[in-house]
């Protein structure tokens, strides 16, 4: 056989194994973009975690054929890795201000709230809004505790009590008009 191809005898087995290596990544790599189209149909514009997640998951698939797959351009995928490494200048100073609200609100006992702590970060000199700050301590999941009377300013009746009489039957007017029963004066 080797003859006929016009090849070394000791050259055909070597090809043979090379072309069952290729046959068995083949089947791989249509069982991944399988499992890709699937995928895509689920994900409309995908989310970089996810995505970098499916890459480091499957390391037998190439980055490029699964990014072809779900429709997302090389360059975001390799910024989504560099962001995870290098955050951009604008999160990294959120980062900053992060530990030092968070600083700031451990020092008041967990008692301040975004006002507060804007003030006090502002008088340190730092040229931050207070919205960016209201911002930031959301995320962190930081919120100041509110005065002990807030909220406490309404009648609460205590459930055993006996209730007092029906003060409304002493004024029983029925309109003859619309049928309902009301009290007041007419004028």
């Amino acid at each position: 056989m080797a003859e006929g191809l016009g090849v070394h005898p000791e050259a055909l087995p070597g090809w043979i194994r090379a072309l069952a290596a290729r046959r068995k990544e083949n089947a791989q790599l249509k069982r991944a973009h399988e499992v890709l189209r699937t995928a895509s149909a689920f994900l409309a514009r995908p989310d970089p975690a996810q995505v970098t997640a499916l890459v480091d998951e499957h390391p037998h698939l190439r980055v490029e054929p699964v990014l072809r797959e779900l429709n997302v351009p090389f360059s975001a995928y390799y910024r989504w890795r560099q962001v995870e490494t290098e955050p951009c200048e604008p999160r990294r100073r959120d980062a900053e201000l992060t530990c030092r609200i968070r600083q700031v609100h451990d020092e008041s006992g967990g008692l301040y709230g975004s006002p507060r702590v804007h003030a006090i970060v502002k008088r340190e000199g730092a040229h931050v809004g207070r919205k960016r700050v209201e911002r930031v301590m959301r995320q962190a999941g930081l919120a100041g505790i509110s005065p002990a009377g807030a909220g406490k300013n309404c009648t609460r009746r205590n459930p055993d009590a006996d209730l007092g009489p029906d003060l409304l039957t002493r004024c029983n007017v029925t309109s003859p008009r619309t049928g309902r029963t009301g009290c007041g004066s007419p004028t």
